[in-house]
């Protein structure tokens, strides 16, 4: 059942007929106003105008400023730990110097193949100045390493026991680098005490060491 009156059509017509008149009117009243209102009406709607594009600009940017501000935080956490990062490796650094320097002077003391004859002179020679008997002083086979090349010699020297410290000091200063190791002192009935070490010369690689090192490098990989 259709309960809408007859009239319903014709009151809307009339009120659409309204707003129309009243549209027209507002224009022609606008259209009729003194110049000053239409200069203040256009600047109020420029004003807003103006309003809402400044606050929608300004969304915007502080849209992006926040994002900018969360980039920052990032980017200083990235920073702060290089930083702690990079403070860590100057230690590293100048371990490394001190490793570096360490090499080098063990390289500049390293006797060359020429001068190993004069070196085993010179170490005989600081015993009998000690006031030493050498009763053994025999090379043994020379051990060519990756680095370098060692002359084992085996040792048997008697005298004070003053002067054995004062041979092991000389030993130590030399300006080439020797070693004691495996040191035996047993005393004597006269009061002398003997020594019996391994003093072990060291020498730089020359050409002719090369296939003798790569031949030692097969044999131990050959054992199982």
């Amino acid at each position: 059942m259709n309960n809408r009156r007859p009239f319903d059509d014709d009151a809307l017509a009339e009120d659409e007929k309204t707003w129309l008149n009243m549209g027209q009117l507002d224009l022609q009243a606008l259209s009729a106003s003194p110049p000053l209102l239409k200069i203040f009406i256009f600047f109020m709607v420029t004003a807003l105008t103006f309003i809402f594009l400044w606050v929608l600009w300004l969304g915007v940017s502080l849209s992006h400023l926040e994002l900018a501000q969360a980039e920052e935080i990032k980017l200083r956490e990235v920073l702060s730990l290089k930083m702690s990062k990079a403070a860590k490796f100057d230690p590293l650094k100048n371990q490394r110097s001190q490793i570096l320097l360490g090499i080098e002077s063990a390289e500049m003391a390293l006797s060359r193949k020429g001068e190993m004859a004069g070196l085993l002179k010179d170490i005989n020679r600081i015993g009998l100045s000690r006031g030493l008997q050498f009763e053994l002083f025999r090379p043994e086979p020379e051990a060519v390493r990756v680095h370098y090349a060692e002359l084992p010699i085996s040792l048997r020297v008697t005298g004070r026991y003053h002067n054995l410290g004062l041979f092991a000091a000389d030993m130590a200063h030399m300006s080439r680098l020797v070693t004691l190791d495996n040191l035996l002192i047993s005393p004597l009935k006269d009061g002398h005490l003997v020594l019996e070490a391994t003093l072990h010369a060291y020498r730089h690689l020359e050409s002719d060491d090369r296939p003798v090192l790569k031949k030692t490098s097969a044999d131990q990989g050959d054992k199982p």
